[in-house]
């Protein structure tokens, strides 16, 4: 068994279906390229033209974490369209994306790090509030919008499913 990202699960029926899938992941892949190429560009231009004031690391953070997001947006891309063009490997594909059991494990799994990470948000606001007041504003916020969106999207869904 392969381990399955969070975001591969599928309940398409034919490879038809996954095919379809696979072409609007595409486009989300795409925009990722993008975006990810506009943060490396920002922050090299930033660094490039002394527009912001930020320390050498950062300027890194910011390239790295683009540049790695373009690259997984690539090869992410790259990968979606080898297996359409294989109908062999489009239907092993679908099949492990659309396996109960996967699913249950994948929805399992996405649980427990929710609370994890509700957990460990809390408990860095707290600890680093301490020390840097504006920092448990931040975390809250990110716990905030979470949580939202969160009732948001159960709303949502309970009207569409």
């Amino acid at each position: 068994m392969k381990f399955r990202g969070i975001f591969c699960g599928t309940t398409a029926t034919t490879n038809e279906e996954y095919r379809k899938v696979l072409k609007n992941r595409n486009l989300w892949m795409i925009g990722l390229t993008i975006i990810g190429l506009v943060i490396a560009v920002v922050a090299l231009w930033a660094e490039k033209t002394g527009a912001a004031a930020l320390p050498d690391y950062i300027i890194g953070v910011y390239c790295g974490f683009g540049t790695g997001l373009a690259i997984a947006g690539v090869i992410l891309f790259v990968r979606n369209l080898l297996l359409m063009k294989n109908e062999e490997k489009l239907k092993e594909s679908r099949l492990e994306n659309s396996d109960e059991r996967l699913t249950e494990i994948r929805n399992k799994a996405l649980q427990a790090a929710v609370k994890i990470l509700l957990l460990v948000g809390v408990a860095a606001s707290m600890i680093l509030g301490i020390f840097e007041p504006v920092l448990i504003k931040a975390c809250l916020f990110l716990l905030y919008v979470f949580l939202f969106s969160f009732i948001i999207a159960t709303a949502y869904y309970k009207k569409r499913m």
